[in-house]
């Protein structure tokens, strides 16, 4: 055996992650591809809000969610973020999650929607608050 330092190849990469497949398939788990969902704001032909993320069997990842600095405190990110929750919760998703930051206290917005702290790193940034935080939802 010969263990390196370098990057695995584009077909190794699949190899490994059909293995994968193979022991979930083992175990029962259904195979499905993920999918992303978008839902985007937009103010005479520009983007100026976003919310996107991922289906994961019956949870979604909450990748993001953005809206332009002029236009914040409007309530376009809790429309984006209602318009996304119904969006997916028709096509059998239960629970969202997504990571925000403390130093701006990004968590505070999330709870108003409903959201609850499930986890967070503390210190995770170098700055005063700088905490990583993992919030969720049920949405069944």
């Amino acid at each position: 055996m010969k263990i390196t330092d370098r990057e695995v190849t584009k077909h190794e990469l699949k190899e490994i992650y059909d293995d994968f497949k193979t022991i979930e398939k083992q175990y029962g788990v259904p195979q499905i591809e993920q999918e992303r969902y978008n839902i985007t704001a937009e103010e005479q032909g520009a983007v100026i809000g976003m919310a996107s993320g991922l289906t994961n069997h019956k949870w979604f990842y909450l990748s993001d969610l953005w809206v332009h600095e002029d236009y914040r405190g409007q309530g376009i990110g809790a429309k984006l973020l209602r318009m996304l929750e119904d969006k997916i919760k028709t096509i059998g998703i239960e629970h969202i999650y997504t990571w925000t930051t403390g130093y701006n206290s990004n968590e505070i917005f999330y709870e108003k929607q409903g959201y609850r702290q499930c986890f967070q790193f503390e210190d995770f940034f170098e700055v005063k608050d700088g905490h990583h935080i993992c919030l969720l939802k049920d949405l069944a």
